[in-house]
């Protein structure tokens, strides 16, 4: 489970150099050519990932392609082993209320509950 804000299209930087750091060749995953698929060496088959954003979701997707899912579900999570990705965006954050937030933590215990059952 990964929880982050959009940060400039992207993960925090901390959250970044951490995936970096960890998911490692050896340990994540192996090649067996430079050209090859990876072999994902993770056990985990699954992933949430739970981001926060102040872009509203038409134009995340039609300006800039939504970029956090191509980082997750195209980029790292498979190249590791996990095959079902699962992702929420609560947006937007700045002019959400209380209510709204309360909402969204139920969700996302909802979305946890559901990724380990």
């Amino acid at each position: 489970m990964f929880v982050h804000p959009n940060w400039w299209g992207m993960p925090p930087a901390v959250l970044t150099g951490w995936v970096q750091r960890v998911l490692v060749p050896g340990v994540a995953y192996k090649l067996g050519t430079a050209d090859g698929e990876p072999a994902g060496l993770l056990r985990a088959g699954r992933a949430l990932v739970l981001n926060t954003s102040d872009t509203p979701g038409e134009r995340e997707e039609s300006e800039f392609g939504d970029p956090l899912q191509r980082i997750w579900a195209a980029c790292v999570l498979p190249y590791v082993g996990v095959v079902d990705v699962r992702r929420v965006v609560f947006r937007t954050v700045t002019d959400s209320t209380d209510g709204t937030r309360r909402a969204w933590l139920l969700q996302a215990r909802r979305e946890a509950a559901a990724l380990v059952a």
